[in-house]
């Protein structure tokens, strides 16, 4: 038996007010920004799109207290960026063409991810960072495993458990992948003044909401 949700804490509602300040910034910008037609410029950006949608959503499902389906979503964001970021970099027009016609991408996720670590401007190797660290939980989360079940009890209670640090680390992540989504949207279309602007408010903690 479930109980109301009781909303969540102050702490997670202070983050989730900041990184929405930064997801408005984003949806502000984005209409003047212009994208090629061909595949390798437009695919890309709609896959950058989509991980903005759903770092969107995971917002949106924390305030709501789903946060199950939150964090269901954080593979999903992690994904389409690196799909979008592969598609851009590294892929072959045979591979683009592939993927257009036959929805299939021949390299795994870690092939695409050690490939665009490769050259810049991923060579920070913060992706393949993100997969080794989180990837087995992301997988978890996503399809109902064990780190989903483990945070659905309270007592007696069927109902989500999520303590603020994973609530937190969950809102922080999404808000800087969106800022990386943007831009490399922003990079495709030649604005370096807004790639700048997005990574100075990286560098800055515009989406930092955890503290050391």
């Amino acid at each position: 038996m479930a109980t109301a949700p009781q909303g969540p804490s102050e702490d997670v509602k202070a983050g989730l007010t900041k990184i929405r300040g930064t997801l408005d910034w984003i949806d502000r910008k984005l209409p003047d920004v212009t994208i090629e037609g061909d595949h390798r410029h437009r695919i890309p950006a709609q896959l950058y799109d989509l991980a903005l949608e759903h770092a969107a959503s995971i917002f949106h499902l924390i305030e709501t207290c789903r946060y199950a389906s939150a964090f269901a979503l954080v593979r999903c964001e992690f994904e389409c960026f690196v799909r979008g970021a592969w598609l851009h970099h590294r892929a072959t027009d045979d591979e683009i063409t592939q993927f257009v016609e036959k929805d299939e991408i021949k390299p795994k996720l870690w092939q695409m991810i050690e490939a665009l670590e490769e050259q810049p401007p991923f060579e920070d190797k913060l992706l393949s960072d993100v997969k080794e660290s989180a990837w087995t939980s992301m997988n978890g989360y996503t399809h109902g495993g064990i780190h989903q079940v483990s945070r659905r009890l309270v007592g007696d209670f069927i109902e989500p458990a999520f303590e603020d640090a994973s609530l937190l680390e969950v809102i922080q992540f999404a808000g800087i992948l969106g800022l990386m989504s943007f831009g490399e949207i922003a990079a495709m279309a030649n604005r370096q003044d807004l790639v700048t602007e997005a990574q100075a408010m990286i560098d800055s903690g515009a989406a930092q909401v955890i503290h050391a």
